[in-house]
């Protein structure tokens, strides 16, 4: 599946979390209201904003990818590695390398060229779980409230339950998606998730002097084409 090429276009403002679908399950006579999730945990919104095209390939990129977007689901980064596990060189965070792509267009693997955080799970755990043991055989400890994915699917580390030196028991959200095998990879370097366009949006770049246009874009979570 293609991933969206966040790291050609650039933006300037990323927004991305776990955003629970409420509703009202009626309001009590002392003004309490119960309100129902519907969804299962939430569904990954993601906008990237302030992608600035300059140059005549930024603008055919552009164009390309708002014609292939339509109807269709692809991978999107959640870019996340400042809060990611990162390796410690020297009492410092050590820097990682630079992203390699397998196309410049329409890519199917961006990664690091060399590994910066390497982990796996320890043990599997089924659908749906809460909880999930992940080993970082490169990199720091676990400390909470990092984002990774597992398969195209994103999560977020709610907080650590146990730990044995690099080894850490997490409570994840949104539940898990599909079952986890063991030494499954778990992707904090460049997580995506899979995702389609939310409906509506304006993509034809307005451009300034001829020459400039700024533009965004919003993503949603969506495995409606899975089995």
């Amino acid at each position: 599946m293609f991933i969206f090429p966040t790291h050609l276009f650039n933006p300037t403002a990323i927004k991305a979390d776990v955003v629970p679908t409420m509703i009202s399950g009626g309001t009590a006579l002392n003004g309490d209201e119960t309100v129902i999730q519907t969804d299962g945990g939430g569904r990954w919104n993601i906008t990237y904003s302030g992608i600035i095209l300059r140059t005549p390939k930024m603008f055919r990129k552009w164009d390309a990818w708002t014609s292939y977007m339509a109807g269709r689901s692809f991978m999107v980064p959640l870019v996340s590695l400042l809060t990611a596990p990162r390796p410690i060189a020297g009492g410092v965070q050590a820097r990682p390398s630079s992203l390699a792509a397998d196309d410049d267009y329409f890519p199917q693997s961006v990664e690091y060229a060399a590994p910066y955080i390497v982990a796996k799970t320890a043990g599997s755990s089924a659908l749906r779980a809460t909880t999930l043991t992940i080993n970082v055989t490169q990199g720091s400890r676990i400390e909470g409230g990092e984002k990774f994915s597992i398969g195209g699917r994103g999560y977020k580390i709610e907080r650590v339950t146990a730990r044995s030196d690099q080894q850490a028991t997490c409570i994840i959200s949104p539940p898990l998606r599909a079952a986890v095998g063991h030494e499954a990879t778990v992707n904090f370097d460049w997580p995506v998730v899979q995702c389609r366009l939310v409906p509506g949006q304006d993509f034809a770049p307005n451009l300034a002097f001829g020459r400039r246009a700024e533009m965004s874009v919003s993503f949603v979570e969506d495995f409606s084409d899975a089995a």
